[in-house]
């Protein structure tokens, strides 16, 4: 996979240098507009320069090298400085005449040029995206009315059934987000800029609780490591226990960049509308490639927490018990990238492929506890059912791995500064840790509290990094606008 996402980020490379080279010639032979703007001043004497702000009339080469269109001046584009903002023409309505001595026969109310963009630029975006369901072992189990205590919860026997967990369904909805990036062209190196991003989501949330005075039965299943067999720890049973149990999931993950921003190459010509073919309308395209630095980080949990009573009215107690398991993923690292522009009329679609390498350092945190009540006594121990001072602790390692982005925009010019825009975007992170994935099911029970002593058996459950597939796609809703 590795290996196939870099050969296909060089293709690109190739293939966009191929296109520059192709098109510079194209964009040279259709963008050259010196001679014809000279032919246009001749035409109408010096009074060319009365439309004109002074503070572009005193910008003497600016003028010899451009067209007035009203109270601006569209110049060559190999032009380095004027004092417009660097590349930005705009034709507006009451010009549309001389839209002709820009662009051969290129008739339109606008032209909004990206060949070389303007001073600076924000764009912010409304994220509707999902992600893939948490993975973890069948958490909470229930059996029909009339099971033998034994078998009850138990995985495996035909009258168990699971009520979470065991498949990918816990945070497996969509989540709202945004992103913003923004940015700077440089005056004193022209083609160069520098750009920022940052995009989050609100902490996701999964909730499950189930409460039971004994009927219906609940239970906690694992692997009893002293028998051999599937076992399980009640929860709610009839008149021996009461309770209740809620499990707790959360999600949250966030994104940011700061990456060079150069243009390979770039042309302006004329083409048909998309919408009326019939309508001749300026085009411009343009690649550019991007270097930088990214980060992401995923920070996820997952509690269980199970409240019991004793129905037996000769052994009076009650248990408060709590298994906890945080991870976070924080992936630093170099990031390289293509991005293709292109702009025909009021329309533009932009496409992106990025692709960050680097290290991915993974945390995984594991804490319980035990608060139980006997005859008025209180004790507490810091192990649960799935958490127990053989795989208690924090645990962390580095990753090394690459995080490749996709994304398509589709875009329609507002104004001669903004615009609106819609997309999908996709990132790609493998080798990502997930609590589910952390829980260990196979128990010695001679670990629960409290500890037998002295104790005996294996000494599980144990603790080993599990890793996952993990991804973030959806659509993307925003505005644009530049200075």
């Amino acid at each position: 996979m590795k290996r196939s996402i870099v050969l296909l980020l060089v293709a690109m490379g190739i293939g966009a240098w191929t296109w520059c080279e192709a098109g510079a010639q194209e964009g040279n032979r259709r963008t050259t507009y010196s001679g014809r703007a000279a032919h246009a001043r001749q035409g109408a004497g010096p009074s060319w320069r009365s439309s004109v702000p002074s503070r572009l009339a005193a910008n003497r080469t600016t003028l010899d090298s451009g067209v007035v269109v009203g109270d601006e001046v569209v110049v060559d584009e190999h032009v380095e400085e004027t004092h417009l903002n660097a590349g930005e023409y705009v034709v507006d309505d009451a010009a549309v005449g001389e839209v002709e001595a820009y662009c051969n026969n290129c008739i339109a109310p606008r032209r909004f040029c990206i060949c070389f963009p303007a001073h600076g630029w924000v764009h912010a975006e409304y994220l509707q995206w999902w992600q893939p369901g948490m993975n973890a072992p069948a958490l909470v189990t229930t059996s029909t009315v009339g099971t033998a205590r034994t078998a009850a919860g138990v995985l495996g026997q035909s009258a168990t059934s699971v009520l979470l967990g065991g498949n990918d369904d816990i945070l497996d909805g969509a989540r709202s987000g945004g992103r913003i990036r923004f940015g700077t062209w440089f005056d004193a190196c022209p083609g160069w800029g520098m750009e920022g991003e940052y995009f989050g989501f609100g902490t996701e949330s999964d909730d499950f609780f189930r409460q039971s005075t004994g009927s219906p039965i609940l239970a906690r299943p694992f692997f009893n490591m002293l028998t051999g067999v599937q076992d399980s720890e009640l929860v709610a049973f009839p008149n021996v226990l009461s309770g209740s149990i809620a499990v707790d999931a959360d999600s949250r993950v966030d994104g940011a960049a700061a990456r060079f921003r150069k243009n390979l190459c770039c042309w302006s010509g004329c083409g048909n509308s998309w919408l009326d073919q019939c309508m001749s309308v300026p085009t411009s395209t343009r690649i550019d490639g991007t270097v930088g630095y990214r980060f992401y980080e995923l920070k996820e949990s997952l509690a269980i927490r199970e409240r019991l009573q004793s129905l037996d009215t000769g052994s009076p107690g009650s248990f408060d018990i709590t298994d906890r398991f945080n991870t976070r993923n924080q992936f630093n690292g170099g990031e390289l990238g293509v991005l293709w522009q292109g702009r025909r009329g009021f329309w533009s679609l932009d496409a992106l492929m990025r692709i960050a390498i680097g290290a991915n350092h993974q945390t995984v945190t594991i804490t319980g506890n035990t608060t139980s009540v006997d005859n008025g006594t209180t004790s507490t121990s810091t192990s649960g059912i799935y958490s127990q001072r053989t795989n208690i602790g924090t645990f962390d390692r580095d990753q090394f791995i690459m995080i490749p982005e996709f994304g398509l925009t589709l875009g329609y010019q507002l104004t001669r500064r903004s615009r609106l825009t819609v997309g999908y975007s996709l990132i790609y992170w493998n080798n990502v840790i997930r609590p589910g994935d952390q829980i260990d099911t196979d128990i010695n029970p001679n670990l629960f509290p409290p500890e037998q002593d002295p104790f005996t058996g294996p000494l599980r459950p144990q603790f080993q990094f599990v890793d996952s597939d993990y991804w973030l796609q959806g659509l993307n809703f925003g505005a644009e606008y530049r200075w």
